[in-house]
């Protein structure tokens, strides 16, 4: 599979387009949802459960898309996945909006957001693996976990922009306007991929082999040898961010004693400086560090504890921010030392099916971050969800340094591409 370098650079430059307006949407609905929760009278512990089934559905879809992709080919998966997102935004602004108004008794407002979040965990989930995959094609194994790094670092640029975004159009216009907005921008993301991608044919080695794998490949890969211990990392720092990212709001809220759209705007500048710190890692440390996955699931997960530490003792904003911006570098070196090791470990033809796992294991925290984050938080106590975070992410660092497996992961042989993004 050739493509010349203008084609490259346009691919990549469209894929990181493509995630940093879905970054931009998710970073504004962890900003908004928890304030607006409070304003349409919706428990605290509902914010959790809004994103858990979308989140539980995400995860058994993101495999069968990337395994479609396989045999379809990348670029109509990666749109239909933005016009999913597109349709699932639209439904819960109008859900929300509807709830605001007083329209909505307070358990069918909860149902359709649920039920209009849930859109995005079974056809958007197709965007990510699908990525991922289409990086793979074009990328060495040598260049892997840097160029997927770049694709998840345009995801956290979105992350950075959206929570202020959201802010300052809130402040002016409503919590419905900022949602408003990403719909259009991921309905033209849509548009402009599928029309504009270059996706040159697939081998028909490549398709026939993926179309030949046996139903229930995906459960079997992962629990592969080479990719198991990978998924095993990634589930436990997808906890470890749901958790927090579902709680912090709150946190901020409760800690510094502020409400309403001051509260969107002070929780709001907490995730822009952990999306911040995450690209800083990114497109700034890992590219110098040059270093194996292995390092950078050590690394990131101990980095990332110290952040946890940090906000346990936070007082005020600014020890707020700095603890947002060590979890925000954690991650950032962490995901791709996961996600670029278990797309290094695998055939060519296992792409688009191993990319789905990582974006599934991405997914999984937040089926388990209501029980982790907000009914700990409501039950327990606020410090009750950093306490199992910096657990988790003790466990991680030990087993990404321990696990024989890692210890013996290595390269395979290049796949049959030469071509870079």
């Amino acid at each position: 599979m050739t493509q010349d370098p203008p084609q490259r650079a346009q691919g990549l430059l469209l894929l990181c387009a493509a995630q940093l307006v879905v970054g931009v949407g998710n970073s504004m609905l962890l900003a908004l949802l928890p304030p607006l929760a409070r304003e349409i009278n919706l428990p605290d512990a509902s914010v959790g459960a809004i994103f858990s089934l979308s989140a539980l559905i995400w995860v058994f879809a993101s495999p069968f898309w990337g395994r479609v992709s396989d045999v379809r080919g990348r670029k109509p998966i990666i749109a239909l996945g933005l016009a999913a997102y597109a349709v699932s935004m639209a439904g819960f602004g109008t859900v929300a909006a509807m709830g605001l108004a007083g329209w909505l008794a307070t358990g069918v407002m909860f149902i359709g957001l649920m039920l209009t979040r849930s859109i995005f965990g079974l056809v958007g989930s197709a965007t990510s693996p699908a990525a991922q995959a289409y990086i793979a094609d074009h990328t060495p194994p040598e260049r892997r976990t840097e160029q997927l790094a770049t694709l998840t670092a345009a995801f956290a640029v979105g992350q950075t922009i959206g929570p202020g975004l959201a802010a300052a159009i809130t402040a002016e216009l409503g919590y419905i306007a900022p949602i408003a907005g990403v719909v259009v921008l991921a309905t033209i993301s849509a548009i402009v991929v599928y029309q504009k991608l270059p996706d040159p044919p697939r081998s028909a080695e490549a398709t026939a082999a993926a179309a030949q794998r046996p139903r229930g490949g995906n459960m079997k890969l992962a629990l592969d040898p080479r990719v198991r211990p990978f998924i095993i990392y990634g589930v436990g720092l997808s906890v470890v961010g749901g958790t927090l990212a579902q709680t912090y709001a709150f946190f901020t809220m409760d800690r510094l004693n502020v409400t309403g759209t001051h509260a969107a705007e002070l929780s709001a500048a907490g995730f822009m400086v952990g999306a911040l710190a995450l690209l800083v890692a990114q497109l700034g440390v890992l590219p110098r560090l040059k270093a194996p996955s292995r390092d950078l699931m050590v690394w990131g997960a101990v980095v990332f504890l110290s952040g946890v530490v940090i906000q346990a003792f936070a007082s005020n904003l600014s020890s707020l921010l700095v603890a947002q911006f060590l979890q925000g570098l954690g991650g950032g070196l962490a995901r791709p030392g996961f996600s670029g090791g278990a797309s290094i470990a695998v055939r060519a033809e296992e792409q688009g099916s191993v990319a789905g796992l990582v974006v599934a294991a991405n997914g999984t925290g937040f089926i388990i971050a209501p029980l982790t984050g907000g009914v700990l938080y409501d039950v327990v106590g606020p410090i009750a969800p950093l306490v199992v975070a910096g657990a988790i992410l003790a466990s991680m660092a030990a087993y990404a340094l321990m696990s024989r497996s890692l210890k013996a992961a290595h390269a395979p042989p290049p796949p049959e591409v030469s071509d870079q993004l």
